[in-house]
């Protein structure tokens, strides 16, 4: 599974405009291989939004970044919406929970993102940490939904 991680940066003006603008990458749910998004605010930066998005495989990524992206993005008028963005994109390593966090897209009413970078001598023991204790502490807290641990391969990874 691929993991797509976006924030922007939106100005308090931009905010309704930004929101409804999201509004129109509904059309991603008739595409093969897209699997869903959830998207909000950041608690501690409130002009931060931070959208995550699930898809089958790199090959039906890549796809739409090729045939569909640039006509949704122009559809829905976010263009001057935000005054900066970030993309990164992740491959799903394991679940953090019993269940896969794509289960719970809609059910959810906070959702954590953890974007981390681990030097190279630390990585082995960061998953491995991520995956005895971490997961074990989260899977047995109330509310905890599901979750997902993905990596870039340089170093970067994802815990949401």
């Amino acid at each position: 599974m691929l993991i797509k991680w976006i924030k922007c940066q939106v100005n308090e003006e931009n905010k309704s405009s930004f929101s409804n603008a999201q509004e129109g990458w509904g059309d991603l749910k008739q595409l093969d291989g897209f699997i869903g998004q959830i998207g909000g605010w950041d608690k501690n930066n409130p002009f931060e939004a931070g959208i995550i998005s699930f898809w089958r495989d790199d090959r039906s990524y890549q796809a739409f970044m090729e045939q569909q992206h640039d006509g949704i993005f122009e559809k829905s008028n976010q263009r001057n919406t935000y005054s900066n963005i970030s993309v990164q994109i992740f491959e799903k390593m394991f679940n953090t929970s019993k269940t896969d966090m794509t289960d719970f897209l809609s059910k959810g009413s906070l959702h954590r993102v953890a974007d981390c970078f681990v030097e190279t001598n630390k990585q082995l023991e960061f998953e491995h940490m991520q995956k005895e204790v971490w997961n074990k502490g989260m899977m047995a807290s109330p509310g905890m939904f599901a979750g997902v641990f993905a990596e870039k391969k340089n170093g970067r990874y994802l815990v949401a």
